[in-house]
């Protein structure tokens, strides 16, 4: 994320001196815009940023250009063909979906059948305040999973009331809670057979996902 924001300051700022010179309103540029817009609206910002600054950079850059007629044709062409490129990858990417980056909480344990936290979660859930003190510009969905024994309906009420159960806990623990969301998902998103006791096991789980 850091290195993301770092490439579109530095672009930012090495264009900011063009400003005076570009005419971002140019027919050139018509494809370009539109592909930049269309990124942005599929959520490339967030999904894609280092594409998408770079798709921007470039079509800045372009808009710079065009108000040098015939200095830098060829330059020009390569600038807008590349702002189209790279906006059109980075919209492919935020339509396939953001993977969001996934801080796993292992050893967060519940009584059975309940959200009450078992003592012996303390330690993990101790780990979790710490990175979220750390890392403190992020924020996350703390996300609960089941195993598939018992009804869709109840495991997914489950989970929930465990994802809430553990926000509380980091937010009676310093968090802001602005910061925090919760979202059980019952047993849709399985990352083991529920066939055998141990896949069961690591399917019943808790973890952050970071959403910035």
């Amino acid at each position: 994320m850091i290195k993301h924001i770092v490439i579109a300051a530095a672009a930012a700022l090495s264009l900011s001196a063009c400003a005076p010179y570009m005419n971002l309103g140019s027919s050139e540029l018509d494809n370009a815009r539109k592909a930049v817009a269309d990124a942005k609206a599929a959520g490339a910002e967030k999904c894609a940023p280092k594409l998408q600054a770079e798709a921007v950079a470039s079509l800045y850059w372009a808009a710079h250009e065009v108000t040098e007629r015939g200095v830098h044709p060829d330059e020009n062409a390569e600038l807008i063909a590349t702002a189209i490129a790279k906006a059109n990858a980075a919209r492919a990417k935020a339509i396939k979906g953001c993977t969001p980056e996934i801080i796993k909480l292992e050893g967060v344990y519940f009584d059975n059948d309940s959200a009450k936290l078992r003592p012996a979660s303390v330690a993990t859930l101790d780990k979790a305040v710490a990175t979220l003190n750390r890392r403190a510009t992020i924020k996350v969905e703390v996300a609960a999973h089941t195993d598939s024994s018992g009804s869709d309906a109840y495991n997914l009420s489950l989970s929930e009331r465990r994802a809430a159960s553990v926000r509380d806990y980091l937010v009676a623990h310093g968090i802001d809670a602005a910061r925090l969301t919760s979202k059980g998902y019952g047993e849709t998103q399985p990352i083991a057979s529920n066939a055998t006791k141990e896949g069961r096991a690591k399917n019943r789980r808790v973890e952050l996902r970071v959403m910035n």
